[in-house]
């Protein structure tokens, strides 16, 4: 078949426009998750600095996104992927889900890891909104914690400046 070479173009550029519309309607990986933001903290030069305790190596407030929170928390959702814990400012790794149970007090309990680090455990607690748990990387320790108000609390602990049990 023999092609005019004024045809040509109009051909090419309908080849093109399909050619895009079907990518573009391709299957996309899934957007990342995460499941809390940081909170910048607020300037107030009238209040006087906190003094942490000699184990807590930092703490960030941080808001929960209640969405991806509600996919965790619901029991009939089946396991999520791709939710992504940031730990600091620029240390942020995938959570991958190992069991989703439902505990005491229509609780949910969450256990996983992170990602393909070797030596880390994730647990969670989660109640209505609330979130409780410990992430641990090596020897890098964080806990979550509600203090009140819908807010959290991500701490950072030296585990060898932890005082005896």
């Amino acid at each position: 078949m023999h092609v005019h070479p004024k045809s040509r173009r109009p051909l090419c550029l309908g080849l093109a426009a399909l050619l895009t519309c079907a990518l573009g309607l391709a299957p996309q990986p899934p957007a990342e998750q995460h499941l809390w933001e940081f909170v910048p903290a607020s300037p107030t030069p009238d209040r006087p600095a906190t003094r942490h305790a000699p184990w807590i190596i930092r703490e960030q407030k941080i808001r929960l996104h209640q969405p991806t929170l509600e996919t965790l928390r619901n029991p009939g959702q089946s396991i999520p992927s791709g939710i992504r814990l940031d730990l600091t400012d620029d240390t942020s790794r995938e959570m991958i889900i190992d069991s989703k149970t439902p505990g005491a007090l229509t609780t949910t309990v969450i256990q996983g890891h992170l990602g393909t680090l070797p030596h880390s455990d994730v647990t969670f607690v989660i109640k209505d909104s609330t979130v409780a748990g410990t992430i641990r990387m090596d020897r890098r320790v964080f806990r979550i914690q509600s203090i009140g108000n819908g807010e959290h609390l991500l701490v950072e602990i030296d585990p060898e400046k932890l005082p005896p049990d």
